[in-house]
């Protein structure tokens, strides 16, 4: 799992760390690598997939959730590919029902190459 974070008022940087799907992981990953505050951006990509990540989806939400109490201004960029049985609407239904969750936008949709990108603030 990979969290993509933005320098924010630091020199912009991107970089590509590990993350344990919880709350607590969040919270050790923004102490190492010495963003206590938050990230202005992150990125998930194909990290919902019932028939193969079971619902993980649900801890993948929890630290979105957790995210964005701690930085109200994050963006959370989420890329999924649409295939059958894939939980997909269960883990955006899930994301709008979160305390810190203002808003999940499906900004792209392409039926072509299967794929969805969705923004939550």
């Amino acid at each position: 799992h990979k969290v993509v974070v933005d320098g924010g008022s630091r020199p912009s940087r991107i970089s590509a760390l590990p993350l344990s799907w919880s709350r607590e992981g969040v919270h050790h990953l923004l102490t190492s690598s010495g963003y206590p505050n938050g990230f202005d951006y992150v990125l998930n990509c194909d990290c919902v997939y019932e028939p193969l990540y079971g619902k993980s989806h649900r801890q993948l939400v929890d630290v979105i959730d957790e995210l964005l109490c701690i930085n109200p201004r994050c963006t959370v960029i989420s890329s999924v590919e649409r295939r059958r049985a894939d939980g997909i609407d269960s883990f955006v239904e899930h994301m709008k029902s979160r305390d810190h969750v203002g808003s999940v936008e499906k900004v792209l949709h392409d039926d072509k190459l299967k794929l969805e990108i969705y923004v939550t603030k």
